[in-house]
């Protein structure tokens, strides 16, 4: 089993309001990344419906975030997010990146196998290059499977379970890189494209990807 903990619990400093919750498309960019990884995973699904595999058994998500889902997400779609497996949880305040990542690596199933840690605001995210990521781990289960644009390593990074103590161990703003380059040898890559890893955090930012 693989589970996807979405990062929606950050300070946000650059941005200076809950970036979270800007428009993007038909939603906002939490909402917008959420819609990639359901239709990723429905994706995988469709390419492994042959064989008869159940993918929404093997997947599980967890948003760790500073609001309630209703503040993001339409009804239709918070029940859509509740049938792929989907957890929710609130946290009081801004958290610093090491605690939002022990959030997300809580009540961990014996089935889980592998961790793949999403942003929140990863607005460049496809759906079919991280359905093609997810194939990789499934059928692999490798130490780190790492999108790679160029030769610079981007999220959402997968770790193996068994790097889930170094995880934990993490502190402040300490994220999950600081564990993977421990284990440059150990990584299995996968190229994405330029834009795969856009992401938004100032406000200008923000206003060159909507233009």
């Amino acid at each position: 089993m693989v589970r996807f903990v979405v990062m929606a619990a950050g300070l946000a400093t650059r941005m200076g309001q809950d970036k979270l919750a800007l428009p993007w498309k038909d939603t906002n960019v939490l909402g917008h990344v959420l819609q990639t990884l359901l239709e990723a995973i429905t994706l995988q699904q469709q390419q492994r419906s042959l064989g008869g595999f159940s993918l929404l058994m093997e997947t599980e998500i967890v948003v760790v975030a500073r609001h309630p889902r209703e503040a993001y997400l339409s009804k239709d779609f918070i029940q859509r997010f509740n049938s792929y497996r989907g957890t929710w949880i609130e946290v009081a305040r801004p958290k610093p990146l090491a605690e939002t990542i022990r959030y997300g690596l809580q009540d961990l199933d014996g089935g889980v196998q592998c961790i793949g840690f999403l942003p929140g605001d990863q607005v460049g995210v496809t759906a079919q290059e991280l359905a093609n990521c997810l194939g990789q781990v499934l059928m692999n289960s490798p130490d780190f499977l790492v999108p790679i644009v160029g030769a610079k390593a981007v999220s959402p990074v997968f770790f193996h379970k068994s790097y889930v103590p170094e995880l934990l161990a993490l502190q402040g703003e300490q994220g999950g890189r600081d564990v993977l380059y421990r284990y440059p040898e150990r990584w299995c890559t996968y190229p994405v494209g330029a834009r795969f890893s856009q992401d938004v955090d100032t406000p200008e930012q923000y206003k060159a990807l909507l233009g």
